[in-house]
């Protein structure tokens, strides 16, 4: 028989506890790796605070979110001696600039059944209004209750088949006469039409016999006031010398009537019958 020999030392079967213990150390050193990128361990953040009334929903380890993104956690609630709720919430400090006065926290959630977050209205700020660290308040809106939903529909729903149903019975009698006098009325309406259309149809000559007489009633008032336009217009030179002639004759006449006046002395003003002779000039002595 063939004797099996152990070629395996002793620093071999030592090596073996130490390598599955490094391997272990390994494994956790991945895993605490991992958790602290996941978490942000050792990442600086801004505290803001919540105070509600009615805190359904909220949790410790939800997301909080800007825009759909994640930003921070909610680190804790506590309730207060007057029956508000404080929640804390943890936001990375690089989004500090995102929180601004204008700020508004609320609650939100993935479809109907998915899982619920804080949101925050973003109020961009500069890098001189950023916010500091330390603890900042930002209102809360407080979610609609679904219940309270629910009995209202259902209020309402009630309501409206109540509504429908005595409209129902107050109409079931009066929908036949209703429907009675609108085909009469229609009757009526039709033998209206009818007569029109006959009335239309015997005055429609008389009154078109009378639109062309007034046109052309129209037409020769046009033509007798182009006409007298264009007489006015052919006389105007000879009305004007005419007017001119008049002028220059009234003038003469004048000139004359003048001229007697100061022959015969008429007007002179002395009131005597003996008319004195008119002051002959140097010019006009008689030569000797």
């Amino acid at each position: 028989m063939r004797e099996t020999i152990d070629t395996h030392t002793p620093s071999d079967q030592l090596a073996k506890p130490w390598l599955f213990l490094g391997s272990g150390l390994l494994l956790i050193g991945a895993m605490l790796l991992g958790l602290s990128q996941e978490q942000r361990w050792g990442e600086r953040t801004l505290g803001v605070q919540l105070n509600t009334r009615n805190a359904a929903g909220l949790r410790a380890g939800q997301e909080v979110r800007i825009s759909g993104l994640p930003v921070g956690k909610v680190k804790a609630l506590a309730l207060q001696p007057d029956a508000s709720v404080r929640v804390e919430l943890q936001i990375a400090e690089r989004y500090a600039d995102l929180i601004g006065p204008r700020s508004v926290a609320s609650q939100g959630q993935e479809g109907f059944v998915g899982d619920q977050f804080v949101v925050i209205s973003p109020d961009p700020q500069g890098p001189s209004k950023r916010a500091k660290a330390g603890k900042h308040s930002l209102p809360y809106e407080e979610p609609i209750a679904i219940s309270s939903v629910i009995n209202q529909l259902a209020q309402t729903q009630l309501l409206l088949q109540a509504t429908l149903r005595n409209t129902a019975e107050l109409t079931a009698g009066d929908i036949p006469r209703v429907m009675g006098d609108m085909r009469r009325t229609l009757q009526d309406a039709g033998r209206l039409a009818n007569t029109l259309d006959r009335e239309a149809a015997s005055t429609a000559p008389q009154l078109r016999h009378t639109l062309q007489q007034m046109e052309r009633t129209g037409s020769s008032a046009a033509q007798t006031a182009t006409e007298a336009q264009r007489l006015l217009a052919g006389s105007r030179p000879a009305l004007i010398s005419t007017l001119e002639e008049l002028q220059r004759v009234s003038t003469l006449s004048r000139r004359l009537l003048e001229g007697l006046v100061g022959l015969t002395g008429i007007g002179a003003g002395s009131g005597s019958s003996s008319a004195q002779p008119p002051a002959i000039s140097p010019t006009e002595q008689p030569k000797p």
